[in-house]
């Protein structure tokens, strides 16, 4: 996080005097996954496509593929789902909700699923990195402003978001946007 920040323009001090530097401020979890080899790995999706809500979600897996993102369009081709390839004793660092709204847009959340193995039971231990759930996430002020543009995102809670989430599923960003139709689970006019 702090060398993200830093990649941002945040001072050193900044980053002190940011959330990020309160450790009263940020909460964690470790969440095991199991996707048991199956037969018929096509008809079977170990899980569903989704963003992760947090900061960043660290990634440790046994080393079986199945870890896939959602590539933008690109002068490449359309948007497609991309396996994650395996390198042994490495971690996989998702960027979540958290942090898209935190960088005014900068770093973007990304979209994956779970895919299982025909042979080979796949393991994984997500870390998930985020503020506490009463703190509020907006853009940082560094971010914004007259040479940086206006902020993109209303700021929200963690628990906030995940409520969001679990009503308006792949929408619940959107709804976030100052700009955007969506707010607050509701359709403007």
């Amino acid at each position: 996080m702090h060398a993200m920040l830093l990649s941002l323009g945040l001072s050193e001090e900044e980053i002190n005097n940011s959330l990020i530097g309160d450790s009263t401020k940020i909460k964690n979890a470790i969440h095991l996954n199991s996707y048991p080899a199956c037969p018929d790995p096509n008809r079977v999706l170990g899980l569903v496509p989704h963003t992760d809500t947090g900061f960043v979600t660290i990634v440790y897996h046994n080393g079986v593929s199945g870890l896939q993102v959602l590539r933008r369009k690109d002068d490449i081709g359309p948007a497609r789902w991309v396996t994650v390839p395996v390198v042994p004793d490495t971690f996989v660092v998702n960027i979540g909700d958290l942090m898209h709204v935190l960088s005014n847009g900068r770093f973007h959340n990304v979209v994956h699923r779970s895919t299982v193995s025909k042979t080979n039971q796949r393991l994984s231990a997500a870390y998930f990195f985020g503020p506490q759930g009463d703190v509020k996430v907006g853009p940082l002020s560094q971010l914004t402003g007259p040479k940086q543009g206006l902020p993109l995102y209303r700021p929200v809670t963690w628990l906030e978001l995940q409520k969001l989430k679990s009503t308006l599923h792949d929408k619940a960003l959107e709804s976030l946007k100052i700009d955007g139709k969506i707010e607050e689970g509701c359709v403007r006019d």
